[in-house]
């Protein structure tokens, strides 16, 4: 039985087809396909900030969103869900709208205070060219855990954001986003694996690998810097992808790195972050990273297990509309209602600077298991 004239698109239209399908048909009937934005934006003062997300999972039928707005200690998180066949071509969900205006240039972010009180209109401009990270793909024990592609860039974000105690201007913040598809671990609401019971799509249970992934997406001055690193319990790197981008257009890639982190004690929160980054060209530049605001808490966006019914991102729900606030007490710890809460995987706004040039960014440092060479155990 073939697809049905329903299931055509705009897209259809033009000579961009990669499969024998319909551009609304994924190529892989895995489940965890996915196809998401995600938009962050940053007070350089450090006086606000927010993330948000919106994904479509056209194997689970569904889509969703999220939007957290950062102010003092707190948190405000609001997230959204409705089947993918309400309307496969749209950029919204729940509250949350998104309309790319012109692509790699201008995007529209608006969240209408109906399911919560938080609000905002936001208009991203970009003078960045977009840095094409390279091809994710991860097939441990024979399986396919990750296979994706995700490109990252920055701008600057003017309009304004509401928690519910009124409106916050937002005038030339700084704004990272990116954009990813394809199979990752943890989406449509499972991780089926070998029999190792710590993939799952909540918190992990059993240990893993000790490791250390650091990702950044910084501009200062006339630059821009995408990079992602990765090392493991001996300090070995296992990966390396980074990119130098010009205001003018011009590239140079990262050849080598050397970091140094600095912890507040008892915790996995930096204090500060020091990397001398080699260029292809042989040139260095010195990036000293320090958090800006709190690290947002990502089960509040859904991430980690973190709607209600802990399956996560991309699991069928139906229609849902969810709200929270979350506390925050340095260095770690997060409460809502007061009681802790899983925080999942954390991303940190930063200030920091590129050979003493002051700039801003969006800076995870994601830790696991003992890790001597930082004094984490």
């Amino acid at each position: 039985m073939g697809f049905r004239h329903h299931e055509l698109c705009d897209l259809d239209e033009t000579l961009l087809h990669q499969t024998p399908f319909p551009l609304r048909h994924a190529a892989t009937s895995d489940v965890r396909f996915f196809d998401r934005y995600w938009l962050t934006a940053a007070d350089p003062r450090g006086s606000a900030g927010l993330i948000a997300g919106l994904g479509v999972y056209k194997n689970t039928g569904s889509c969703d969103g999220y939007v957290s707005i950062q102010a003092g200690s707190s948190q405000y998180n609001t997230r959204f869900a409705r089947p993918l066949d309400d309307d496969r071509d749209s950029l919204a969900v729940g509250d949350l709208r998104i309309v790319v205006e012109k692509p790699f240039e201008r995007i529209r972010l608006t969240v209408d205070p109906h399911s919560s009180p938080l609000a905002a209109d936001l208009v991203w401009t970009s003078t960045f060219a977009p840095h094409l990270e390279a091809h994710h793909f991860d097939a441990p024990a024979g399986r396919t855990m990750q296979d994706m592609t995700r490109y990252d860039q920055l701008g600057r974000w003017r309009g304004w954001i509401d928690h519910g105690g009124g409106r916050i201007d937002v005038d030339d913040w700084f704004g990272a986003r990116d954009h990813s598809w394809g199979i990752r671990p943890g989406v449509g609401g499972f991780e089926k694996s070998h029999g190792d019971p710590s993939m799952t799509a909540d918190m992990p249970t059993a240990p893993r690998k000790p490791i250390l992934h650091l990702v950044l997406f910084a501009e200062a001055g006339d630059e821009f810097l995408a990079l992602q690193y990765r090392e493991n319990a001996d300090g070995r790197r296992l990966a390396l992808d980074g990119e130098l981008i010009g205001r003018d257009g011009s590239r140079e890639r990262v050849s080598d790195l050397e970091l140094h982190a600095e912890f507040t004690p008892g915790s996995r929160a930096y204090r500060e972050l020091r990397m001398t980054l080699t260029l292809e060209s042989d040139k260095t530049r010195i990036v000293r990273v320090e958090p800006l605001l709190h690290a947002w808490a990502y089960s509040g966006t859904g991430y980690d297990g973190g709607y209600n019914d802990r399956r996560g991102l991309g699991a069928w729900r139906g229609t849902v509309a969810e709200h929270d606030v979350y506390e925050h007490r340095p260095p770690e710890t997060v409460l809502l209602n007061g009681e802790p809460v899983p925080p999942g995987h954390r991303e940190q706004p930063v200030k920091l600077t590129i050979d003493g040039v002051p700039g801003t960014g969006h800076c995870p440092l994601i830790t696991r298991g003992t890790l001597p060479r930082y004094g984490l155990e």
